[in-house]
């Protein structure tokens, strides 16, 4: 069996990359890797039941000792592992994938993701007895009172009008929970847990956004915030019930940021150029890194950075822990808006909106980073204008008025082709002349 990290954990078809035998290798693997107290947490996929008791089997039989959270959001399940000094924590999670999805996302005992999976290949044990050693460990059911008491200390002045969209994920009972103890009240849709993600589906996008910005527009709320699967991405719809291109949230609250201090931030690769215009206004740094949350952190902490935050929604803010958190992030953009005196709507007028494209091609067959080298040339023709090429986080051709990106997807057999420009019609011809050279490259494998 392959425990293979991507970029975000270890992920994959349930029953087929994963299943109830790698939760049960992991199971015995990290206690001996990372100490024999866990946190263990999921969210409501269907599947987790069964790998959450293949885990716990043999994280028990090693002697492990296991604080149960249930279904819980990944960001709380982090934030209790460090606080309450585990060795580590499990959460069983796809995230913002599908349904039929799921895997395992595991931290250190300071909350931070592993990335790499060599540290788990490596402590596989070495001959194949069978262990005659009786041992026992013990499991408790836990609650994240420390989780929910941080962020429900996150202090606004006034009551805000806030509707929640918790996608039938891990939020469901949380968000809403902390966001009536902070604001007053919050009113949530899709907020029972039902890991079939039968409300708008597991990954919030503008296009399954339609519901809650309808409740938004006719409840005349100050804004809308949705989760994804396991509660670490968020997405802002703002007071009209307009979903603005999530760069230019981004953007808006480094904008903020950018006004208390001056950096470093990180952001992806593939996140608009509109970034880093707006924050430029304020004399701070803005430093692009891999795509990946675990990748993101490791840049961070590279090069001490004190934030850093993907257009997905998925912001990590040094200052409260290591783990992206959704909720939290609700709460510090709302905080941010208000001590700005800003709407949504309002504080990302001030962003420029470039115009970006993403596509994805499946793949049958794995690309290596040393066979898109050869697309490079192809790729700085297609921008023109003396561009430039960036092979560290994918494939990136730059000019100063458009950009496109080739990158293998870390969570799916798919090529991610990104593209912008400051014209819908300029971004288009970029995005579909890429296709078009991506498939006499690789054809046989798409």
């Amino acid at each position: 069996m392959t425990l293979q990290f991507g970029s975000s954990g270890i992920r994959g078809k349930y029953a087929e990359s994963i299943k109830p035998e790698t939760a049960f290798e992991l199971g015995r693997i990290l206690t001996a890797v990372l100490g024999p107290n866990l946190a263990l947490g999921r969210d409501p996929r269907q599947s987790g039941h069964v790998l959450r008791s293949a885990f716990l089997s043999s994280a028990l039989e090693a002697g492990g000792c296991v604080s149960d959270y249930g279904v819980i959001p990944t960001p709380a399940l982090a934030y209790q592992a460090r606080e309450s000094e585990d060795d580590g924590g499990v959460m069983i999670t796809a995230s913002h994938n599908p349904s039929e999805y799921n895997g395992f996302k595991i931290f250190n005992a300071k909350g931070e993701s592993l990335e790499d999976s060599s540290v788990l290949l490596d402590a596989r044990p070495k001959e194949t007895k069978p262990d005659q050693s009786y041992r026992t460990g013990a499991v408790r059911v836990a609650e994240p009172e420390d989780y929910v008491k941080r962020l429900s200390s996150i202090s606004l002045r006034k009551q805000y009008r806030i509707v929640l969209d918790a996608g039938n994920g891990a939020t469901s009972k949380l968000a809403p929970e902390i966001f009536s103890a902070v604001a007053g009240s919050a009113t949530a849709i899709n907020s029972y847990p039902d890991g079939r993600f039968p409300g708008r589906g597991s990954e919030p996008t503008r296009e399954s956004m339609a519901m809650l910005s309808r409740v938004v527009s006719q409840s005349k709320a100050d804004i809308g915030i949705a989760f994804d699967g396991d509660g670490d991405r968020f997405y802002v719809v703002d007071e009209n019930g307009v979903c603005p291109l999530q760069d230019r949230i981004l953007a808006s609250y480094l904008s903020f940021l950018a006004q208390e201090t001056k950096g470093p931030f990180l952001i992806p690769v593939d996140a608009s150029m509109a970034v880093e215009e707006t924050v430029a206004q304020y004399g701070a740094e803005v430093v692009r890194g891999p795509v990946g949350d675990a990748k993101l952190l490791r840049e961070m902490n590279s090069i001490g950075g004190v934030f850093a935050g993907e257009p997905s929604g998925a912001w990590i803010h040094r200052e409260f822990h290591p783990c992206p958190d959704g909720i939290l992030s609700g709460l510090l953009y709302l905080r941010q808006l208000e001590q700005h005196g800003l709407t949504v709507s309002k504080a990302v007028e001030s962003v420029p909106e470039y115009q970006m494209v993403r596509k994805s091609v499946s793949l049958k067959k794995p690309i290596q980073k040393a066979e898109m080298e050869p697309l490079a040339e192809g790729l700085k023709t297609i921008i023109g204008n003396n561009a430039a090429v960036d092979l560290r986080f994918g494939l990136r051709a730059s000019s100063d008025d458009s950009w496109i990106l080739a990158r293998e997807s870390g969570t799916e057999p798919v090529l991610r082709v990104t593209a912008e420009s400051k014209t819908l019609a300029l971004t288009n011809r970029i995005v579909t002349e890429a296709l078009v050279l991506i498939n006499q490259f690789f054809g046989e494998r798409i």
